[in-house]
């Protein structure tokens, strides 16, 4: 039988966290290159793309469709469509609030003007619930 000496495991644990650091830069790389155009299919307006800035899973569906000049429902449903999509996530630290994968920059996707202030406001639609 043969003893593992503690230099043996350390040797073993950064081989190990070697090859994960290689795995994860190739999967990143991978990532990348399918989500940007994913999100610069879905993403085309730049009333989505200040929604989709501003959703960082901090702030609410209301204070996002603040800032982008949308009505609330708006928000949640790019949300549920970008959730269902897999450009988005559900917020860890806040349950119920979305939060892009990458922010537009990193994705190398521009952003409107003084994101949030030239978006048009919307028109509200009166079938949609204002809640």
């Amino acid at each position: 039988m043969r003893v593992v000496s503690s230099i043996d495991l350390m040797t073993s644990d950064d081989a190990i966290l070697d090859e994960l650091r290689e795995q994860t830069k190739w999967l990143r790389l991978l990532g990348l290159g399918a989500l940007r155009p994913l999100v610069t299919t879905v993403v085309k307006s730049d009333r989505d793309k200040v929604v989709y800035e501003q959703s960082n899973g901090e702030r609410t569906a209301r204070e996002v469709a603040k800032v982008a000049r949308v009505t609330h429902p708006t928000v949640l449903r790019l949300w549920q469509d970008w959730l269902s999509l897999g450009i988005c996530i559900e917020s860890r630290r806040h349950p119920g609030r979305a939060e892009h994968v990458l922010p537009l920059s990193r994705l190398g996707i521009a952003l409107p003007k003084a994101a949030g202030e030239s978006a048009a406001p919307e028109t509200p639609n009166p079938e949609e619930d204002p809640g």
